[in-house]
This record gives structure tokens, C-alpha cells and sequence, in this order.
């Protein structure tokens, strides 16, 4: 019978479920979506091409742990590189006929021009040893293996493209300056479906090893098994050989993670991103199907009081919704899957163009984010609809029918408590930056923003109510008799009205919250690059970077005062919170430290940088502040390689954003990372110095280190501001598509709310109103709703957008993205405004007769 009863409603009030419908398609278009970037970050991203010839590899961890009191694991954004002993005992393992190290550089033709050969459109080029060629396996073409130092292979394609045979001299910038090589031979990678991604030259081994520039230290181990062997029991006897070591085998398609780290990265940066992002879909559409399922049980209102009213119980009515709502989020779930595919494409695109992802990144696809999509929404709709159907089965049956002819504003008890708890926590989450520099006074302020934002939601309609009133007085004297009725609309339907108000007010906040923060944080990293960097000039450009030895060379030129080389990289600190490590990533730099305050100026608050040598550290205040550190003390790091120490903190400086938040001697980051070359060289000049001079000398080094430029000391913060700008484009992709999705589901809303006003409209017209003077009170009215939503979306995340920017940059006042801010506001006001007026002419095309005869 119960079901019976709820095939029949849905039947029959099929209108009043399409708002819950289009809001769960949309969700679980999103989340199928995000869901399918995260199976691809945890895919391969590319297939393996060096490494097509070995079927295990062996490479660095890909992972560390910390333990203090408890243990926690966390990832690296590249493997790590290996010591060069695991050589022999993987050769060792029982089926391996051939363990085969292999190392990689920066190594680039300089073409007649001295320019450097741009890839042909992909990755630069490489350098490897001679050995390492039997992974691929390459086969020669043309000549003879390398044997001795200036003796090199080229791939077929790159040689091709510079146009050089075996037995010609060609000219390759590396990681020392830059020198003539004779090309001994040409090979070609077998089996190759096409070119190679980074195209290979090939060094004697020595010479390789040299260039590597890590003495002892190996990027990877490729396997040659036996033949027969089976490989998955391989890897594990290989597994338990290396244990202990930091060692991972790879298999399969895995093994492009240690062929290429840039892959490795970006597959670290979607796993985050649309980890995230999934999450926050799925809150938000909890709420926004919330919000439709209420506007549907308060248009029902009529319909289940006179079933409590006839003996329905409270358990039957619950069974009922939710019932409803199973049927209706399935079908919709199952729907937004496919178009859910595609949204993903189109993002991975807009992530490609944006340098996330590498063009050639491929997707993962499989039926694992559509089960996840479905699932998740309907466990949303599910609890929502429980959330819903309380009230309407609170009521007692003898007051019903009584009830269900009047609007109420007031809240139920509990939904005023929780909302003014939750926003009162918020407030609280957001005035931690005040107290506190660590980053988690400044997540806990962002995520304030957010909570607050829900908690107006809670108490939409009391808000509402509120707000008309206060705009009851400028609204009636400004727009007369359609004014006064609009303003006694609004705060006599309270409650509808805030079904569609707030999404509305939900997609303007959320957005400000989300895009001011890291317009906040780049605005300040280019201010205080700018403020730090009081070099002359800036070296940048090379093979990778400006190769070591150029702040050598730097330093040595005629009236040149100081040269200091920096490495940028990722690091993560950690410290014990309630018994558990807490682990926090941070961008770091490795500087040389002779002369660097002659160069830069970090801004120190206490310590000295002159103290920047052996096992020391320099960390930013905002560091300092979450780890717990200060001069003299001890800071937890994990290195790029995972690597735990315990350096002394010498120095706090205040300029973290810009030159980030931690500061190690260059030795300690190149001998734990792969990193081989610089990426900035900063020079100073020493007072008096013919500074034209001094550049034509610095440019000569292009002589020696081909690629090499020079800028003046805005030349890193240009660079750093573009990376910031990739970084905000990269939050505001996924960012424009939930604010899409609120788009559609506030229009969605209010189109069916005002729908559903057709008695209303023929009543008016019954006692005299025109056509024309309904649509002017609604006017009136969709200008009121839009001005609270844009109000409310504003001021609420003011308080943490403030408190966000205090801590990160020591003022008060956001970065505020005018124009962002404006065109949200814009396309909002755009919604808002055409989800009622338009249903309202079509509401008005029934006859007056009719209408009030319609059922509600």
C-alpha cells in the first residue's frame, strides 16, 4: 500500500520532485566527474617508454611515515631517489638475470643560434647512461655505443630534428657548462608507437654518472628477469630484499611514476584537488537538496497534514519521503554519470592548459567514481530527506489540517539552536588568525567562513523575515502599492522565499571564500617578493635551470658583490598534536649562503641567516607558529626524499609567501632531492659598479651556459606571479563548475517556487490586478530576493576573508578580485531574476478561472 501510494505521488506530483531531481543529476554529475580525476591520479597518467623493456623497476619510495606516539603516512610528490649499492642486491634476487641502474639530467642541443632545442613540442630531452638503454630496449642505428667522456647516442627522432648523423660533433648544454660531443651513433627505441615524450642522448656511463651530479645516488634499478619467471612473486622476493632500503617496485603501467616525475606530480596534485573538491560536493548537495525537498514539503503541506490528519504515522510518512526520494535520486544519479564523463574531459583540458597536467596526460575511466557517484548522492538526498521529513511529522494529527493553512518563519527549536551554535563556531574559526599564525588558525578561519555561511542557511528564514522588514520602508516609498504588496509577500512566505535565497546566498559566499584566499595569498607572495629581492639582476633560463656552477661564474665577474643560488622544492614539517604527528607540506628553498644578505631579505625576526650552514634551518613565522619552533630549537622535517632530520632553527622571517616558508643550505636540499640545477641565480652589485657592465658580462656567461638569461630583480617575481596565476586559474576551474552547478540548482528552485504560485496570481487578477501590475510586484519582489542573497553572500565571509588576510600577510584587507566578485554577483543577479520573472509569464498565461481551482 505504501509503495502503491508513493508510485502514485510521484506520478502525480512529478513537478514538485524536479527540483530534487535536476539538484541530484547535477551532483552526481560532479562527482563522477572528480571522481574520474581521482582514478586517474591514481592511474599512470603515461604509458612507460624507457622502461617498455623492463618489465619491474625498481625506484624510490613514493611515501613517508612519521611516528610520534602514533604513525601517520604521507605522500611524496615524486619518488625519491635510491642509493646506488641496491644494484647488486637486486641483481642478487633469485630470477633476476639483469639488474640495470639508471640515472637522469638535463641534456639539451644547442642549435647554431645558441638557442636551446625546445623538444619539438614535448618534453626537453634527457640524458642518460649507455647502459640504461637496454631498459628501453634502443637499438642502434647507425655507429657505436659511447665509450669514453665527449662521446654521445642520440635518439633517432632528435636527431633527426637537429639534423645531425653519427660521426658529426654536436654541441649539448647539461648540468656543467656547455661543450662539443662527438655523436658516436643513433638509436631507436623498439616497438616505439611513436616519438619518444623526452627524447634520449645517451652518455658512457662515467660521464653520466658525472653529470648526474649525485655521487652514490641512482634515479632507478631496471629488472631484466629471467625468463619464465612470474613477476608479481619477483617483485615480492625483491620487495623483502630491499626492505628497510626506501626501495618500491613498480609494475606495468606503474613504471612510468620513476620514467616521469613531472607525471608523478601532477598525478599528486589531482589526487588532492578532486579529493577535496569531491567532498565539498557532496556537502553542498546535501544542502541544496535539502532546500528543494523543503520547498516540495511545504508546497505538500496540504497533502500531509490530511494524511496524519486520517491516521498516518510518523514511521509511515518518513517511509513515504524517503521512498520518494530513493526512487527519484537513483534514476537521477544514474543519469548524471555519463554527462559526468564528459565534464571531466573538458576539466582535464582546462587543467592541461593551465600546466596541472601534462598534455598528454591520459584518463582513467572504469565504473568505480559512477558507483561512488550514485551512492553518494543518494546518501545525501537520503539524509536530507530525513532532515526534512521531521517537520512534517511533528505535528500532532488534530492540529494538522489547521497548520497546514498558514506560513510559518519561526524555526523549529532544534534548527535555531544548531544554527546559531554553528554559527557561532564559525565566528569563533574565524578570529583564530588573531590569536595564532600557524596554519591552522588560518584553515580554521577559511573553513569559519564556510560553516557560517551553512549556519545563514539554517536560519534562512528568520533571516529573511528580518531582512524584509528592513527593506520594507525604502521598497514601499520607492515603488508604491507593488512594493507594499512584494514587501508583505516576502515576509508573510518566509520560508519559501528562503529556499531559493539561499543557494543563492550559498553560491556568492562560497565563491568569495574560495577565491579570495588564494588571490590573497599570491597577491602577498608577489609583494613580498618584490619587497625581498634586492638583487640587481636575476639569472634564470638553461637546460632545467641555470646550471651550478653559474654562481660560481656570477660571483667572479668584475664588480659583482654577491651571488646566491636558490632550489626551490616541497618539504613537509611535522609536530605532535593530541598524540598523533601532524604532518604539513611547505614550499622550501635551498640557498647558497655566502653573501645571500647582500641578495635577498627574508625579512628576519629573530636569529641570523649568517648562521645558514650544516644542519640548520630557517623558517618563516607562520612555520615557526604551527610547528611549534623557535630559535635555537629543533624542527622536524621530512626532505624531498622523505629524509626525517631535526635541524636547529637559526632564523624566523616574515616574507614565507614569497620565498617560502622554509630555508635550508643548498647542500642539504640537493643531496635529497633530484634536483641538479638552480632555478634563480641572484646577483648584487657592489656600490659604485658600472652595472651596464656587469650585465654584459653576466650575459656573456650565455657563451658557456647556453639558455641562460638575465633579467633585472623583477625577474623571479614575474616568474612566481605567473605561477601564482596558474595556481588561482587552477582553483577557479573546478570552482566555476560548483558554482554552476548552485547556479542551476537556485534557478531550478526558484522557477518551480514560482511556479507553484498560480492560485496566488489568479486570486490577485479575480479582485482586480492587471497582467502588468502582477509582473511589477514580482519585480519588485525578485529584486528584494537577489538584493538579500548578494547582501548576506557578502557580508558573512568578510569576518574570515579578514581574519585569512591578517594572518598571511599582517593587514586586515583581502586581495579582493573585483572583477571576479562583480561577474558573480552579475550572473547571480541574472539567475535570480530570470528563474521568477519568466515562470511568472508563463504562470500568468492561465486563465484566472482556472487558476484557483488548480490544486496546490
Amino acid at each position: 500500500m505504501e509503495f502503491k501510494l508513493v508510485l502514485m505521488t510521484l506520478r502525480e506530483r512529478k513537478a514538485g520532485l524536479v527540483g530534487a531531481f535536476v539538484a541530484l543529476l547535477g551532483a552526481s554529475m560532479l562527482i563522477t566527474a572528480f571522481g574520474v580525476l581521482l582514478q586517474s591520479g591514481l592511474g599512470s597518467g603515461v604509458a612507460t617508454q624507457r622502461y617498455a623493456g623492463a618489465p619491474v623497476v625498481v625506484g624510490g619510495k613514493q611515501s613517508f611515515k612519521v611516528t610520534d606516539g602514533k604513525t601517520k603516512q604521507k605522500s611524496l610528490s615524486q619518488p625519491a631517489p635510491l642509493n646506488s649499492d641496491l644494484t647488486d642486491r637486486v641483481a642478487s634476487v633469485e630470477g633476476v638475470q639483469r639488474a640495470v641502474p639508471d640515472v637522469g639530467f638535463p641534456a639539451r642541443v644547442v642549435d647554431g643560434d645558441g638557442g636551446l632545442d625546445d623538444g619539438g613540442g614535448e618534453q626537453p630531452s634527457t640524458g642518460h647512461g649507455w647502459s640504461g638503454s637496454v631498459l628501453g630496449p634502443f637499438a642502434l642505428e647507425q655507429g657505436r655505443a659511447p665509450e669514453r667522456a665527449g662521446e654521445v647516442v642520440l635518439d633517432a627522432e632528435l636527431a633527426k630534428r637537429v639534423k645531425v648523423s653519427s660521426g658529426q660533433r654536436v654541441r649539448l648544454a647539461t648540468t656543467r657548462e656547455a661543450r662539443e660531443y662527438t655523436v658516436t651513433g643513433v638509436a631507436s627505441l623498439k616497438g616505439a608507437a611513436g616519438p619518444l615524450r623526452s627524447a634520449a642522448v645517451f652518455f658512457s656511463d662515467a660521464e653520466a654518472t658525472t653529470l648526474y651530479g649525485h655521487p652514490g645516488r641512482i634515479d632507478a634499478v631496471g629488472v631484466l628477469p629471467t625468463p619464465g619467471t612470474d613477476l608479481d612473486k619477483l617483485a615480492d622476493r625483491i620487495d623483502r630484499k630491499l626492505a628497510g632500503s626506501g626501495a618500491e617496485t613498480y609494475l606495468g603501467e606503474d613504471r612510468s611514476q620513476v620514467e616521469f616525475l613531472d607525471v608523478a606530480s601532477a598525478r599528486s596534485d589531482l589526487v588532492e584537488l578532486a579529493g577535496s573538491l569531491g567532498a565539498t560536493v557532496v556537502l553542498i548537495a546535501m544542502i541544496v537538496v535539502a532546500g528543494t525537498l523543503a520547498l516540495n514539503v511545504h508546497q505538500r503541506r496540504r497533502e500531509l497534514a490530511l494524511l496524519r490528519a486520517v491516521a498516518a504515522t510518523p514511521r509511515q510518512v518518513y517511509k513515504m519521503m524517503a521512498a520518494e526520494v530513493l526512487i527519484v535520486s537513483l534514476v537521477a544519479s544514474v543519469i548524471g554519470c555519463l554527462p559526468g564523463v564528459l565534464v571531466a574531459e573538458v576539466l582535464m583540458s582546462a587543467l592541461s592548459l593551465t600546466g596541472t597536467v601534462p598534455d598528454d596526460f591520459a584518463f582513467s575511466y572504469g565504473p568505480v567514481p559512477m558507483l561512488v557517484a550514485v551512492a553518494a548522492s543518494v546518501t545525501a538526498a537520503e539524509v536530507a530527506a530525513i532532515g526534512v521529513a521531521r517537520k512534517a511529522v511533528a505535528i500532532r494529527p488534530v492540529e494538522a489540517m489547521g497548520d497546514a493553512q498558514i506560513e510559518h518563519a519561526k524555526l523549529g527549536r532544534g534548527r535555531a539552536f544548531f544554527g546559531v551554535l554553528l554559527f557561532l563556531v564559525g565566528v569563533a574559526a574565524s578570529l583564530l588568525p588573531l590569536f595564532s599564525g600557524s596554519v591552522f588558525a588560518v584553515v580554521g578561519a577559511g573553513t569559519g567562513g564556510l560553516v557560517m555561511i551553512i549556519a545563514v542557511l539554517m536560519l534562512a528564514p528568520p533571516v529573511v523575515s528580518l531582512a524584509g522588514r528592513l527593506m520594507a520602508g525604502p521598497v514601499r516609498r520607492r515603488t508604491g502599492p507593488h512594493g507594499r504588496l512584494a514587501v508583505a509577500n516576502t515576509r508573510a512566505n518566509a520560508r519559501r522565499l528562503a529556499a531559493g535565497i539561499g543557494p543563492l546566498t550559498l553560491a556568492i559566499g562560497f565563491s568569495l571564500v574560495q577565491l579570495c584566499i588564494p588571490t590573497t595569498t599570491a597577491a602577498a607572495a608577489q609583494d613580498q617578493a618584490e619587497a625581498g629581492i634586492v638583487a640587481d639582476f636575476t639569472l634564470q633560463g638553461g637546460p632545467g635551470g641555470p646550471p651550478l656552477g653559474v654562481v660560481k661564474d656570477a660571483a667572479s665577474v668584475p664588480g659583482v658583490a654577491a651571488a646566491t643560488g636558490v632550489v626551490r622544492v616541497q618539504l613537509h614539517g611535522s609536530r605532535k598534536v593530541l598524540d598523533s604527528p601532524e604532518i604539513f607540506k611547505y614550499q622550501a628553498q635551498g640557498v647558497t649562503p655566502d653573501g645571500m644578505g647582500q641578495t635577498m631579505d627574508l625579512g628576519v625576526t629573530e636569529g641570523d641567516l649568517a648562521n645558514l650552514r650544516g644542519d640548520v634551518v630557517a623558517i618563516s613565522g607562520g612555520a615557526a607558529a604551527t610547528l611549534g619552533a623557535h630559535v635555537g630549537g629543533h624542527v622536524r622535517l621530512n626532505l624531498p626524499d622523505g629524509a626525517e632530520i631535526r635541524p636547529t632553527v637559526v632564523a624566523v622571517y616574515d616574507r614565507g609567501l614569497g620565498f617560502g616558508d622554509v630555508t635550508l643550505p643548498q647542500e642539504t636540499v640537493l643531496a635529497h632531492s633530484s634536483r641538479q640545477v638552480e632555478d634563480a641565480v641572484f646577483v648584487k652589485a657592489a656600490a659604485g659598479a658600472d652595472k651596464g657592465r656587469i650585465a654584459v658580462a653576466l650575459r656573456g656567461l650565455a657563451d658557456r651556459y647556453p639558455g641562460l638569461k638575465v633579467l633585472d630583480k623583477g625577474g623571479l617575481s614575474a616568474a612566481q606571479q605567473e605561477q601564482a596565476a596558474s595556481s588561482v586559474l587552477t582553483s577557479a576551474l573546478p570552482l566555476a563548475l560548483v558554482f554552476g552547478y548552485l547556479a542551476i540548482s537556485v534557478a531550478n528552485t526558484l522557477v518551480l517556487a514560482t511556479l507553484g504560485r498560480v492560485r496566488e496570481f489568479s486570486l490577485l487578477r479575480l479582485v482586480g490586478a492587471s497582467r502588468d501590475q502582477v509582473v511589477r510586484m514580482m519585480r519588485v519582489e525578485a529584486g528584494m530576493v537577489v538584493a538579500i542573497a548578494v547582501a548576506v553572500g557578502t557580508v558573512v565571509p568578510l569576518l574570515p576573508l579578514a581574519t585569512v588576510s591578517l594572518g598571511l600577510t599582517g593587514s586586515p584587507v583581502p586581495h579582493f578580485p573585483v572583477l571576479m566578485y562583480v561577474g558573480i554577483v552579475a550572473v547571480t543577479a541574472l539567475i535570480g531574476l530570470s528563474a521568477i520573472l519568466v515562470p511568472t509569464r508563463f504562470a500568468l498565461r492561465t486563465r484566472s478561472v482556472e487558476g484557483i481551482g488548480l490544486r496546490e
